[in-house]
């Protein structure tokens, strides 16, 4: 059984934001993300994160900004996201087994946000391999694209997990519904960072608020993120 302290349970909300080319982006590969890590031009510009110890009531970053035109590259900024994962396992160093590790959560970060930092974090060798591994693969992830499956009403014949906006229109029925994560690659091509900014923070608060939710319908009003 896990034991979850106050002083140690961190989490931690984030998106990430990546471009891709022009070239890449109506290409069939068989796959919805047309992102990949290993194609030429296909960048990592940054994102939003959201961290804290929910249950000692405690904001460690509280929407921080990590963006290329910030940073001073993609190389900067995949090294600063990195010194974030670095410094929540930093904390719980001297934890006890059965006591919780870092908690990571977001929507669809199973499939693009982790594995593309993991990626990007081994591309720039921004530590030894082996490092990286413990400190971007060995969190706890909480992917609320497969966490939401049963808050979203559906008639699929199998478990498929939601969208952003499916997870939004049936737990916060009062937002504007938003386009597709392929905008910023609009706002990129214009040079609208700010813009590609706001976007970012807007996704990460309606992921706290989607998330704590969840946390309500299920019974356990005082774990909110």
């Amino acid at each position: 059984m896990v034991v979850f302290k106050p002083e140690l349970t961190e989490f931690l909300v984030f998106d990430l934001e990546a471009f891709v080319p022009p070239i890449d982006r109506k290409k069939r590969t068989g796959a919805s993300l047309a992102v990949n890590a290993f194609r030429e031009g296909h960048t990592l510009l940054g994102g939003v994160v959201y961290g804290g110890r929910p249950l000692a009531g405690e904001i460690v970053l509280d929407y921080a900004h990590y963006w290329m035109w910030r940073e001073g590259g993609e190389k900067e900024v995949v090294a600063a996201l990195y010194r974030v994962f670095a410094a929540m396992w930093g904390g719980v160093r001297d934890k006890k087994m059965i006591q919780a590790d870092p908690v990571v959560c977001g929507v669809g970060i199973s499939t693009f946000d982790m594995p593309f930092l993991l990626t990007k974090c081994l591309q720039y060798q921004v530590a030894p391999p082996e490092e990286i591994y413990n400190t971007i693969g060995k969190c706890r992830v909480v992917d609320l694209s497969v966490a939401g499956i049963g808050f979203v009403p559906t008639q699929n014949p199998i478990l498929h997990p939601c969208s952003h906006n499916q997870l939004a229109d049936a737990l916060l029925p009062e937002r504007a519904r938003k386009p597709t994560g392929k905008k910023v690659w609009e706002m990129m091509d214009a040079k609208e960072y700010g813009a590609v900014e706001e976007r970012c923070e807007a996704e990460v608060r309606e992921m706290v608020e989607i998330a704590n939710r969840m946390l309500l319908s299920c019974r356990y009003p005082r774990n909110t993120v």
